[in-house]
């Protein structure tokens, strides 16, 4: 019996043993695949190396089971590393909130305040999805497709551009990029520049050639980066393509370690596919980089979502006590921060981002504007004072419909969107563009006072618009004023008109306002 006990246990070793074997071969074989092929779990590993918590969730549950795999001691095991695997995995989400905690620590100090608004230059006219459409319209190549529209400056004035890449599965392993395409987004009329050239390493390829794997690989696997963009270079004979590098710095919130995103350089790819990257230290030093908006948008949004936590995830979840919101115009597919033009002390145009925060809730209003440098992530602020009005982007739009200046007009064939501000002489202005449904032209301009949103201005195309930055109001505005003129002084002669006895009370008191109004409209 003692025997046959022996030989079951030798027999139960051996298999352990090579179930062992077994495991360890899989390990490797796993091991080696995930390195190899590691840029395809990029997301996967960056959630674990950003949220600590995340990580460790995992751990805990694969540990349960391997427990209970090889041991009947513990049969309570896996339902233990549940527990903890969904413990840790709500704690991580708290973990993320407390990032956001951390981000405002960090920019609160160096928050530099503004009580004027820098004025405005190289406006931006054509919004995402009209220039989008023309570039479709205009695309006439059969196997290739447009990227992700972003942002270029080419001599102080936005150019939307795109790489075109191919369209079809069989030619995504196959083709390079076509070139890339831009247009002027300062312009009302289509201005298009294409330029081509191969990209050896592009979006929208696959698989090696992929600029994400390319850059996970070549440059840092644990960064993020941004969506490209490209510049034009060499009498636009050639193009060069730009990567905002977002690396993240440990830190902790209350005991629980995180990582926090900080803007870590760029990465700069010619056509043959030669990859440099630039430090932030040294992006001055890249003449092709001057004034372009290298710091990265997602870090920009962050530092204005950071707001809603200056008092702590307690106040940002339950109290919202002094709580700030960024709110993104619904049915718009381009969401703040808006890049827009302003001058320096200078006088040169220099991209910021621009961020509305509104208070917590249901309510509209503008109550902070965040300005965040696109080149170095400098942060300035402006608050709106206790008993200003000031209308935010949601709002704006719902404004310029109830005005009179658009009760004639049929919004089942028109839309209003992309609110972008525009500063003049100190005063903060929401720029509309109004389009019908189909979103391949502008019908109009339409301007909105935001401390004044009863100030609707109307232009008829991009010349009066940029008429009116430089000179003031235009001729149309002129005009509009002395129709309202007439329009009140023969309201008041038909009240004068009328029988001494046919005049109520109400209509002698509405007479003698209008007389007022008139005189003051006059003088003024």
């Amino acid at each position: 019996m003692l025997r046959d006990r022996i030989l079951r246990d030798d027999m139960f070793r051996d298999t352990i043993s090579k179930i062992k074997k077994v495991i360890l071969i899989v390990v490797l074989i796993i091991s080696v695949f995930l390195y190899v092929c590691r840029p395809f779990f990029h997301g996967f590993f960056m959630r674990c190396y950003t949220n600590p918590a995340f990580l460790l969730a995992f751990v805990a549950l694969g540990a349960g089971i391997m427990i209970r795999l090889f041991s009947d001691r513990f049969k309570w095991t896996i339902v233990v590393g549940a527990i903890f695997f969904v413990a840790l995995l709500v704690g991580s989400m708290f973990v993320a909130e407390g990032k956001r905690v951390e981000i405002y620590k960090d920019i609160s100090s160096n928050i530099v305040e503004i009580d004027t608004f820098p004025e405005s230059t190289s406006i931006r006219l054509m919004p995402y999805q009209i220039a989008r459409n023309n570039m479709t319209n205009n695309l006439t190549l059969e196997q290739f497709r447009l990227g992700k529209l972003d942002f270029v400056v080419l001599d102080g004035e936005m150019w939307w551009n795109a790489a075109l890449i191919p369209d079809g599965t069989w030619i995504y392993y196959r083709m390079k990029p076509y070139g890339a395409m831009f247009i002027n987004a300062c312009e009302t009329e289509t201005e298009i520049i294409k330029i081509k050239q191969d990209l050896e390493v592009a979006e929208g390829i696959g698989i090696s050639d992929n600029i994400y794997w390319r850059l996970y690989k070549d440059i840092d696997y644990w960064s993020d980066y941004s969506d490209p963009f490209y510049i034009p270079y060499d009498n636009n004979t050639k193009i060069m393509t730009v990567v905002s590098k977002i690396d993240y710095k440990l830190d902790s919130w209350t005991f629980v370690p995180l990582r926090k995103p900080v803007f870590g350089g760029v990465v700069l790819i010619d056509g043959e596919g030669n990859m440099k990257y630039v430090s932030p230290e040294k992006i001055d030093e890249e003449p092709i980089l001057h004034g372009q908006q290298v710091f990265p948008e997602a870090i920009a949004r962050l530092y204005g979502e950071s707001f809603a936590y200056k008092r702590g995830v307690w106040n940002a979840w339950i109290a919202h006590k002094d709580q700030t919101e960024l709110n993104d115009v619904p049915g718009e597919g381009n969401f703040m921060p808006y890049l827009i033009m302003v001058q320096d002390e200078n006088g040169e145009p220099i991209p910021m981002w621009f961020m509305a925060l509104e208070p917590y809730g249901t309510t509209y209003g503008l109550k902070k504007v965040l300005l965040v440098d696109a080149i170095d992530g400098t942060v300035y602020s402006w608050s709106k004072g206790e008993n200003e009005q000031s209308v935010g982007a949601v709002k704006s739009i719902e404004h310029a419909k109830s005005s009179d200046t658009f009760r004639n007009v049929n919004w089942a064939d028109f839309r209003l969107i992309e609110p972008i501000p525009i500063f003049k002489e100190g005063t903060m202005y929401w720029k509309l563009t109004m389009t019908r449904y189909t979103q391949t032209g502008i019908t109009n301009i339409v301007l909105i006072e935001a401390s004044n949103p009863e100030n609707v201005i109307v232009f008829k195309d991009g010349a009066e618009f940029q008429q009116f930055l430089t000179e003031g109001a235009t001729d149309t505005v002129e005009m509009s004023m002395d129709q309202l003129l007439h329009e009140i002084d023969v309201l008041l002669q038909k009240i004068k008109d009328l029988p001494s006895d046919a005049k109520s009370p109400i209509l002698v008191e509405l007479e003698e306002k209008l007389e007022r109004l008139l005189s003051l409209l006059e003088e003024s």
